[in-house]
């Protein structure tokens, strides 16, 4: 063997064992983050869905909401300006070391994350009774430990969440902290909708139908400030033919950060 093949064939094992050693410690680091884990308490909230980056349909938005062990989902389609939901499933984390053979097996804390479709018919609560909604995902508060795309915790808590189904790609949502106007005005025209996403998010939605309506600090005390129509909002309180609104003022499309509460009259909305 000369020195020269001698030389190559030295480097080619080190090589080897050098990938051996970089697939061993992933192969960690991936056990390590999947054995995070999470609490159904953590999903609370609205949550966006972030597209991949190499998804070219652009055409809608996919919003999650979660309340403590039931998930609905909802789907707004910019170019058709509607909306349509999916759910709610009922949810859970998989116990370990414990085959699921029944809904109340499943546990507020875990890692895999399982969805069923509820069933009023059945007798009891075995799973052979209910509709698997989607495959088991492996579910993660605040994504991958190590990713950083994601704009960092706020005021201490992680503020988004990885779906990872049965092995494909990684699916990334976002905590917002509401849903934005014109997924509001479209749910306002659709009566089945709203009804369904108001009595799950415990939220009442109204849309403004006069030209222009003026903000009261308190029934019959009026303010310089008011709505136009069409714009959305939620509804807080109601007390003797007035409403006590919240609004949400956006630029560009982007919540600008502001909250605008005040009083109008119920005969300004629909």
């Amino acid at each position: 063997m000369t020195i020269e093949l001698y030389t190559q064939t030295k480097h080619m094992k080190f090589s080897n064992k050098l990938m051996m050693v970089l697939l061993f410690l992933a192969k960690i680091s991936l056990g390590q983050s999947s054995q995070v884990s999470s609490n159904l308490k953590d999903f609370e909230g609205i949550w966006l869905f972030i597209p991949p980056e190499w998804s070219n349909d652009t055409s809608f938005f996919a919003f999650d909401f979660f309340n403590k062990s039931n998930k609905l989902t909802l789907y707004y389609r910019k170019n058709k300006i509607t909306v349509h939901s999916l759910g709610p499933d009922i949810i859970g984390f998989a116990p370990q070391n414990k085959e699921i053979q029944k809904l109340s097996d499943l546990v507020e804390v875990g890692t895999r994350m399982y969805f069923f479709t509820p069933n009023p018919k059945a007798p009891n609560d075995s799973i052979k009774y209910f509709e698997e909604a989607s495959p088991s995902c492996l579910a993660m508060y605040n994504g991958i430990a190590g990713e950083e795309e994601f704009s960092p915790p706020e005021k201490d808590k992680p503020n988004y969440f990885t779906f990872n189904f049965n092995g494909r790609e990684n699916e990334y949502h976002q905590q917002i902290h509401h849903l934005p106007n014109p997924v509001v005005q479209a749910l306002c025209r659709n009566s089945t909708e709203k009804i369904k996403v108001e009595a799950f998010l415990k939220i009442r939605y109204a849309m403004i139908k006069t030209i222009k309506t003026f903000l009261y600090k308190e029934p019959s005390v009026p303010s310089k400030m008011y709505l136009l129509q069409n714009d959305p909002v939620e509804v807080v309180e109601e007390k003797n033919g007035w409403l006590k609104i919240r609004y949400y003022p956006e630029k560009n499309g982007e919540w600008i950060g502001k909250t605008i509460e005040g009083w109008i009259k119920r005969s300004d909305v629909e």
